[in-house]
């Protein structure tokens, strides 16, 4: 299984799922609002810059197309999910009707719903595909190419669904006119201006014997990145969209100089307190019909959307049915994105916790399973060659 999943888990139990259950006076010392508090300030700065990562990881050769299956599998693996969501978020509510918040409408609750189920991890793609030594693979290819499409599509509706949920919310954000009006100015300006500016200044900043973004450069990102989401906040988005057009307007040529000086750090120190800030907020209890019957929808239109999506897709434009399985099953990786949606949209109070509760297991679940159902795919057809004119590619064992 990804390492991601495991962090996620180590999240939930230190919340009041396990541990405030075994120990709850002593979780309620460690779980209050003023020991959380700097919690939540070392979160936020990792978010922030998760968002830079994921828009960093956006590689524009990707989308080329070259392949047959590229664009139906990225359409698919969009509108089956993002449908079949959308129906599963207005029959939650017509189980659970008091699951709705108010100021948001039942078209934005499925909107969110759709958005949460249709997500894909571009980074712990990455890190799957190398786990299972697929890179440079024809099946690496599609799968970060259909993921590249699928989370730039998914980030502008995020955008759209915030948009539409602050003008419902007295005193939040813009009114939605102008937000409509002022964010692609915004883009304009950050594509137009602020792309070339960046690049200059950061490509001045990378050490030539390393090829490393020098400490002036790491400050020069940083700065950018926060300014871009404080506009974005201002616009009444997420910080972190700003943050992920911040990565993706920067030029290809600085993406891994600037991933190779910020990815570990934010993995590695930043990330878990995110996760534990999660595992606080998280409540998952087994006896509740909320929780069984949302994450047991949310799984299998998930599965369905996008494994599903995927294969007939892919089988429709001449590839085996057992690629396209395979394909869909990586794109099922929801991981580190999953989550900070999903705080995002119960921050914006458009989810409930009882609805956060199951769709942080349901991201937990969908991760977890991405590599065995890769496997799985493969080894029954007896794949080994996934790369087209190259040697063949072999399946490493299975690892835990």
């Amino acid at each position: 299984m990804p390492l991601v999943t495991m962090q996620i888990m180590v999240g939930i139990v230190l919340g009041p799922s396990v541990f405030g259950r075994l120990a709850p006076g002593v979780f309620q010392i460690f779980g209050s609002p003023a020991a959380l508090s700097p919690l939540g300030g070392l979160a936020t700065v990792a978010v922030l810059i998760f968002g830079l990562i994921s828009g960093l990881h956006l590689d524009p050769s990707v989308f080329s197309g070259r392949e047959r299956a590229f664009w139906p599998v990225a359409i698919a693996t969009i509108a089956c999910p993002l449908t079949l969501g959308c129906l599963a978020g207005f029959w939650i509510l017509s189980r659970f009707p008091d699951e709705l918040l108010p100021g948001v409408s039942p078209a934005v609750f499925a909107a969110a719903m759709g958005i949460c189920v249709s997500m894909k991890a571009l980074p712990v793609l990455a890190a799957i595909l190398g786990e299972m030594g697929l890179f440079g693979s024809r099946i690496s290819h599609l799968a970060l190419g259909v993921a590249g499409v699928n989370d730039i599509a998914l980030w502008v509706l995020l955008g759209i669904v915030l948009t539409v949920a602050a003008a419902g919310h007295a005193g939040h954000g813009l009114p939605a006119v102008w937000l409509l009006a002022l964010a692609p100015i915004y883009l304009f300006l950050m594509i137009r201006f602020v792309r070339p500016v960046l690049a200059r200044m950061v490509s001045r900043r990378i050490d030539d014997g390393d090829e490393a973004v020098t400490t002036q450069g790491a400050i020069v990102v940083g700065g950018a990145t926060i300014l871009s989401g404080l506009a974005t906040e201002l616009l009444g988005l997420h910080y972190i969209i700003g943050a992920f057009v911040v990565g993706a307007i920067m030029p290809a040529d600085l993406h891994k100089p600037i991933l190779d000086r910020l990815q570990v750090m934010t993995v590695a120190l930043l990330m878990p307190f995110f996760f534990t800030l999660t595992g606080m907020r998280t409540l998952i209890d087994l006896s509740s019909p909320v929780l069984l019957q949302v994450f047991s929808i949310a799984m299998a239109v998930g599965a369905v959307g996008i494994i599903g999506g995927a294969a007939f897709a892919a089988r429709i434009f001449g590839e085996r049915w057992s690629f396209g399985l395979a394909l869909g099953s990586l794109l099922q990786a929801k991981g580190l994105t999953e989550l900070i949606v999903l705080s995002v949209l119960l921050d914006a109070q458009i989810l409930s916790p009882r609805i956060f509760a199951p769709l942080v297991l349901m991201a937990l679940v969908s991760t977890a399973l991405a590599m065995p159902l890769t496997r799985l795919a493969l080894a029954r057809a007896g794949e080994r060659r996934l790369t087209a004119g190259s040697a063949p590619v072999s399946l490493p064992g299975p690892q835990t």
